[in-house]
């Protein structure tokens, strides 16, 4: 754990934490917690009035804030910091040894709470995190930025999709359904796509067989499956340009592969590359036909096909009610979907409609 957690600092690069706190031998231990870590500053500030101007100075990434201090308590300061657009996206922790304050200070908009006296290692596991959220909000503003602009380098889009794919596996997976909001923004409900798939493939998965674990993982490769899209500029994708559209589960294969193979990532590749194949094998990037496609990919092809036909996409506005797309897999059992699988989800076919009533 403890040499993990020194590999996983060395990726934040340079790290500086804005330490308020008006006991000096607690300040110490906070600058002690995090000294093994030679790209990590602290600075030091006494009250809240100093952290202001300190802030105003230094470009900060996390910020631990004790409550009771002179001149300006931590109350104040932490609502002086949300209530800046300069500061309040940087993530505040709260140290203090009052639990019943927690609630106040979560309402001022504080990101965590940690009580004294706190072990070093929980301390740097919770900073640790929030760096690692704030840094995928940061990218996830970056490649939104690059899918508006057709000039924007594909390099540093790849860059920036890996790095957000990387700290959403290792730190907090539920992140994943942002890029999957990113990845499909001009679908109606865009927000609720991701949930919305991982609940069509976890219902069918389990009338499958799936065990629980992989089901987990379907889930949320469900997320990033379509991520390749992020890779094709929007107004190739509005044109319809069948060529460039189909290049998708390759460039995103392609994105998944500078990451560690952890089970999702595994699942998440098969399904990436495999959920445009066709049962009969008229699909794509490799003409695949039958059970030689993965069942994962055919599981996500029948719940992206569902989806597809009654949520709009941006290259795709025009849709159908619930019973026509249905009538519409009918018509492709056995040619684009699995027969099998396709049965299963006709005879629960209520439930995946209440799925979509309930998240369009």
């Amino acid at each position: 754990m403890h040499d993990k957690l020194i590999n996983d600092w060395a990726g934040l690069g340079k790290v500086s934490i804005l330490s308020v706190e008006d006991d000096g031998f607690n300040q110490e231990l906070a600058s002690a917690v995090f000294a093994e870590f030679e790209d990590i500053t602290i600075i030091q500030a006494g009250n809240g009035k100093e952290a202001l101007i300190k802030l105003s100075e230094n470009s900060i990434d996390a910020i631990l804030l004790d409550l009771m201090m002179p001149q300006m308590n931590g109350f104040e300061t932490l609502e002086a910091i949300k209530e800046n657009s300069n500061y309040k996206s940087i993530p505040v922790i709260v140290v203090t040894s009052k639990e019943e304050e927690k609630r106040r200070t979560y309402k001022l908009g504080a990101n965590d709470f940690i009580s004294k006296p706190y072990s070093p290692m929980e301390l740097k596991l919770r900073v640790f995190n929030h760096l690692n959220i704030k840094r995928f909000s940061d990218l996830i503003d970056d490649i939104q930025d690059n899918s508006k602009n057709s000039k924007a380098s594909s390099t540093l889009n790849m860059y920036d999709l890996r790095e957000s794919l990387r700290i959403a596996d290792s730190s907090q997976k539920q992140l994943l359904s942002k890029l999957g909001a990113l990845a499909h923004s001009d679908m109606q409900e865009g927000k609720n796509s991701s949930k919305r798939l991982g609940e069509y493939v976890t219902l069918l998965s389990r009338l499958y067989g799936l065990n629980n674990r992989e089901i987990d993982n379907i889930f949320y490769s469900m997320s990033i499956y379509d991520i390749g899209l992020l890779r094709i500029t929007k107004d190739k994708l509005i044109n319809g340009d069948a060529k460039d559209y189909q290049e998708h589960p390759n460039l995103g294969l392609l994105t998944l592969d500078g990451l560690e193979d952890t089970n999702l990532v595994k699942m998440a590749k098969i399904v990436t590359l495999n959920h445009h194949e066709n049962w009969d094998g008229s699909g794509y990037p490799n003409g695949l036909e039958g059970e030689s496609i993965p069942i994962y990919a055919r599981i996500a092809t029948i719940a992206d096909y569902f989806d597809e036909l009654t949520v709009p996409r941006v290259y795709n506005e025009d849709t159908l009610n619930s019973i026509d797309a249905l009538e519409v897999m009918r018509r492709d059992r056995g040619l684009k979907l699995d027969p099998n699988l396709l049965d299963m989800f006709i005879a629960n076919f209520e439930q995946f409609r209440d799925i979509k009533n309930r998240l369009t």
